[in-house]
C-alpha cells in the first residue's frame, strides 16, 4: 500500500507522464500551428526535457528516506519551473546565450545538474562523470601542449551555452528522441502489452522448432523480432528470457550458453529494420539522409548477424546432440510488457497489420518517421479495440495503462539524449572532438585496419553499461569522423560504430545484456559473457566486412561486387563459427580451429586491396574445401582426434 508521500509522488508522476505524452502527440500533429500558435521547436524541446527529467526524478525518488523524498519533490518542482520558464521565454532568452548574465548562468547550471542527476539515476555515473571531465578539461585545455589545446571558455559561457544553445541540451539529438523516437516507443510498448509480440515466437516455433537445436533457434528468431520492436536489449532479455532460457536448458544447453543465446539474440534486434532502435533515427539526422536509407542499408548486416547466431546454435546443438521439437511453443501471449497477466487474444496476428501499415507509410508513402510511427500506433489501438463488447472496457484500460507505461521509457530516452547533447555541446564549444579525431588518426598511423580495431575497442570501452543510443552518440562524434577521413563511406562509418556500440552489451567487461541474461538463468555472469563471445563470434566479422565493402550496405559498387562480398562474408562467418564452437559434423582439433579462425579473417579483406586477389581467392577455395571436408561423414575419412575443448 502506498504511503501518503508515495501517493503524492505517484499521482504527480502520472500527471507529468500524461502531459508529456499529450505534448508529444500534439507537437507531431502540429496542432498549435493549426490554431494559429507558432512556436519554436526549442520551446517544445525545453518542455519535453523538463517533463522527462521530472518523471525520472519522481520515479527514482522512492529509494530515499522521508526527508530525501521531500527534497526530491522540491527539486523536481524547481526543475519543472525552470524548464517551463525556458519553454515560455525561449525567444528572448536567446540573447542571453552570448551575454551570459548571472540569472541565465544560475538557470543553466540548475538545468544541467538536473539532467545529469536524472541520467545518473537511470544509467549510472559514466555520463555525468564524462560531462564533468569535459567541463573541467575545457578550463585546463588552453594551457596544454599545442596538440591537445582547446579554446578558452569561462564558466558562465559554458553554463549558458550548454543549457540554452541549440547545439547542446536543446539540440537535434533531443529533438529526435522526443519527436521521432517517442512514437516508436509507444508502438513497441503497446504491441508488447497487447500480446502481439507473441506472434513472432509462435511463427519462429513453426518455422525452426523442429530442426536440430530447435529451442535455441526459436529463441534466436523470436527474440530478434521481439527486440526489433522493443528496441532495448536488456528489457528484451528480461521479458523473453524468462521463457526461452529454461526451454533451452531443458533441451540440453548449459545455463551460460542458454543465457548467452538470449543475450546475443536480443541485442541484435536493435539493428533489424524497419523498427530499429533510436540510434537509426539519430544516424539519419546526423548524416542528413532519409531514415529509409539507413533502414535499407541495415538489411544485409542484420541478416548476417542472425545467420551467424543461428549457425552457432546449430553447431553447438550438433555437438551436444540436441534434437528439434515440433511441438515447442514459447507462449508469451499471456504476459504483458510489465510482466502482468494479459487476456488471451483470439487473433493476436491482427496486430501485425499495424506493423505492415508502418512499413507502408515509411517505404511506400515516404512519410516522416514520427508521423508513420504515430499513425501506426493509432492503427494498433484501433485493432486492439476489435473484440467482444463485454471486454471492451478491459481493453480500454489496458491501452491507457500501456500508454502511460511507455512514457517511462520515453522519459528515459529524453534525459539520455539531453545528457548526450551536453557532451556534444562541450565538445563543440572547446574543439575537443576535432582534437580526438586527429589523435586517433595519428595513433593508427593512417592505417584503416588499425583504426578499425581502435574504434571497435573504444566502442566497447565506452559501452560501460550505457544504452546503445548513448554509446552511438559519443562514437558518432568522436570516432566516426576519423573513419570518414580515411575515405570510409559515412553511412558505413556510422553503422560500424553503432554495430560495435551495440556489441558492447554482450562483450566483457561490462556486458549488461549478458549479465541480465545470467541473472535470469541463475548462472555466472562472467561465464555467460564469455559464452556470448563464443555464440556471437561470427557477428564480429560483419561490421569489418561492410565498412571496407560498402556494397553490402547498398552504398555503391556493382551487383557483382555485392554478390562477391556477400558470398565471401558468409563463408567467413561459417569458418569463424566452426573455430569458436569446435564442431561441425564432428569435433575439430584445436590446431585446426586456430587455422580456420585465421582463415576466416581473409574473407573480410576486399578484393583489389594490398593483398593479391589471387591469394584471397585461394583462401576462399581453401575455406570451401575445409567446410566440405568437415561436413563429409567421418566414417569415410577416418576419425579425427577427440575434441579438445
Amino acid at each position: 500500500m502506498l504511503t501518503g508521500m508515495n501517493r503524492i509522488t505517484h499521482g504527480l508522476r502520472s500527471l507529468i507522464n500524461t502531459l508529456l505524452l499529450v505534448s508529444v502527440v500534439v507537437w507531431i500533429l502540429d496542432l498549435p500551428a493549426s490554431f494559429g500558435f507558432y512556436l519554436y521547436n526549442e520551446q517544445f524541446l525545453a518542455l519535453a526535457a523538463g517533463l522527462g527529467t521530472a518523471s525520472v526524478l519522481l520515479g527514482t525518488g522512492g529509494r530515499y528516506g522521508p526527508l530525501g523524498q521531500w527534497l526530491n519533490l522540491a527539486f523536481t518542482a524547481l526543475v519543472l519551473v525552470l524548464f517551463g520558464y525556458v519553454a515560455r521565454h525561449f525567444p528572448s532568452l536567446q540573447l542571453d546565450v552570448a551575454a551570459a548574465p548571472p540569472a541565465a548562468v544560475a538557470l543553466g547550471t540548475v538545468m544541467v545538474l538536473a539532467i545529469l542527476e536524472a541520467v545518473r539515476r537511470k544509467t549510472g555515473l559514466f555520463l555525468p562523470i564524462l560531462v564533468t571531465f569535459l567541463v573541467v578539461f575545457a578550463f585546463i585545455g588552453p594551457y596544454l601542449p599545442a596538440d591537445y589545446q582547446t579554446r578558452p571558455v569561462s564558466f558562465s559561457r559554458v553554463a549558458v551555452y550548454l543549457s540554452l544553445d541549440t547545439n547542446a541540451l536543446l539540440s537535434t539529438v533531443l529533438a529526435i528522441a522526443s519527436i521521432v523516437v517517442a512514437p516508436f516507443i509507444l508502438f513497441g510498448f503497446l504491441l508488447n502489452t497487447f500480446g502481439g509480440s507473441a506472434v513472432f515466437s509462435r511463427f519462429a516455433s513453426k518455422m525452426v522448432g523442429h530442426y536440430t537445436g530447435g529451442p535455441a533457434k526459436v529463441s534466436v528468431i523470436g527474440s530478434g523480432a521481439f527486440g526489433m520492436v522493443s528496441g532495448s536489449a536488456v528489457a528484451n532479455v528480461v521479458a523473453v528470457g524468462s521463457v526461452t532460457i529454461p526451454t533451452m536448458v531443458r533441451a540440453g544447453y548449459s545455463r551460460p550458453v542458454a543465457a548467452a543465446v538470449e543475450a546475443v539474440s536480443s541485442t541484435g534486434g536493435q539493428l533489424v529494420p524497419p523498427i530499429m532502435g533510436a540510434s537509426a533515427f539519430l544516424m539519419a539526422e546526423l548524416l542528413e539522409i532519409q531514415y529509409q536509407t539507413v533502414a535499407i542499408a541495415a538489411i544485409v548486416p542484420s541478416i548476417l548477424f542472425y545467420l551467424a547466431v543461428l549457425l552457432s546454435v546449430d553447431f553447438e546443438a550438433r555437438r551436444l546432440n540436441i534434437k528439434g521439437d515440433k511441438d515447442i511453443d514459447l507462449d508469451l501471449g499471456d504476459v504483458a510488457s510489465d510482466g502482468t497477466p494479459a487476456p488471451k487474444q483470439a487473433f493476436p496476428g491482427r496486430y501485425l497489420l499495424a506493423a505492415v501499415y508502418l512499413i507502408y507509410l515509411l517505404f511506400v508513402e515516404n512519410r516522416s518517421a514520427e508521423y508513420a510511427g504515430l499513425m501506426a500506433t493509432g492503427a494498433l489501438i484501433a485493432l486492439h479495440m476489435i473484440g467482444p463488447l463485454n471486454t471492451l472496457w478491459l481493453r480500454i484500460r489496458q491501452t491507457f495503462s500501456g500508454l502511460l507505461s511507455s512514457v517511462d521509457a520515453i522519459a528515459d530516452i529524453i534525459v539520455l539524449a539531453g545528457a548526450a547533447g551536453l557532451v556534444i555541446g562541450i565538445l563543440n564549444l572547446t574543439g575537443v572532438a576535432f582534437a580526438i579525431t586527429l589523435q586517433m588518426l595519428a595513433l593508427s598511423g593512417g592505417n584503416l585496419a588499425i583504426l578499425l580495431v581502435i574504434t571497435a575497442i573504444l566502442s566497447i570501452i565506452l559501452g560501460l553499461g550505457m544504452p546503445t543510443v548513448g554509446v552511438y552518440i559519443l562514437l558518432a562524434t568522436l570516432a566516426a569522423p576519423a573513419l570518414v577521413m580515411l575515405d570510409v563511406v559515412p553511412l558505413a562509418a556510422h553503422l560500424y560504430v553503432l554495430y560495435f556500440g551495440m556489441l558492447s552489451m554482450i562483450t566483457p567487461p561490462i556486458a549488461i545484456a549478458s549479465f541480465a541474461a545470467a541473472s535470469v538463468a541463475n548462472t555466472s555472469p562472467w561465464q555467460t559473457a564469455f559464452a556470448s563471445l563464443k555464440i556471437g563470434a561470427g557477428v564480429y566479422l560483419v561490421p569489418l566486412a561492410f565498412v571496407v565493402q560498402p556494397s553490402l550496405l547498398f552504398a555503391g559498387g556493382t551487383t557483382a561486387d555485392f554478390v562477391t562480398a556477400l558470398v565471401r562474408i558468409i563463408l567467413g562467418i561459417v569458418l569463424i563459427t566452426i573455430a569458436a564452437v569446435g564442431y561441425l559434423r564432428r569435433p575439430v582439433p584445436m590446431a585446426m580451429r586456430v587455422f580456420v579462425g585465421l582463415l576466416s579473417l581473409t574473407m573480410v579483406v576486399p578484393l583489389g586491396s594490398a593483398i593479391a586477389d589471387s591469394l584471397l581467392w585461394g583462401c576462399f577455395a581453401l575455406g570451401l574445401a575445409l567446410v566440405a571436408w568437415l561436413l563429409w561423414p567421418a566414417s569415410r575419412t577416418g576419425a579425427l582426434v577427440s575434441n579438445t575443448q
